[in-house]
């Protein structure tokens, strides 16, 4: 993660259990933590998101062997993104919440799922905070619940210990 004055810059790789990359994904995020853009790669293409317009509108498309799908999809300020079991994404998503959820309680928010098939879809979100620093996301009809625990800068902790600063 790179931050600055134009907000959070965000590259992350995830790997299989054997070291084969599964995605590469690219978040950047405004100082106030709203979504300016995704890129996600994975096997099956290219994935590249931003909202825009007026009224709000998460645009963009995807890439793949057989051509070009343009997207336009439901989004607002109080939407969030949630790529697959991506800390990076879900450390974007509790950002905002962070500030106004208690330990041991949990709210719903309008998001956004994308899964490694890069097929966005609209979701709800439940964000519950069991901890000072750690969260349970559970997409509703989506994949099993995602943990995550941040440190004290709101940055996802690498489960294996691995982490590598994006700027020198």
């Amino acid at each position: 993660m790179a931050a600055g004055g134009r907000g959070r810059r965000w590259r992350a790789v995830t790997t299989h259990g054997d070291g084969r990359m599964e995605s590469s994904l690219l978040l950047e995020v405004s100082p106030q933590g709203r979504l300016l853009k995704l890129e996600l790669a994975t096997g099956e293409g290219l994935l590249t998101l931003h909202p825009d317009g007026d009224p709000v509108r998460l645009h963009g498309n995807v890439v793949r062997a057989a051509g070009v799908e343009h997207l336009a999809l439901s989004w607002s300020e109080g939407h969030v993104l949630l790529a697959g079991a991506s800390p990076v994404t879900a450390a974007v998503a509790v950002e905002g919440p962070a500030r106004r959820i208690g330990v041991g309680e949990g709210t719903n928010l309008p998001a956004v799922a994308v899964g490694i098939d890069l097929r966005p879809r609209p979701a709800t979100l439940h964000v519950a905070r069991t901890a000072e620093r750690r969260w349970r996301l559970l997409v509703a009809d989506g994949p099993p619940s995602l943990l995550l625990e941040t440190d004290a800068d709101g940055l996802p902790t690498a489960a294996d210990g691995l982490a590598w600063p994006l700027e020198a």
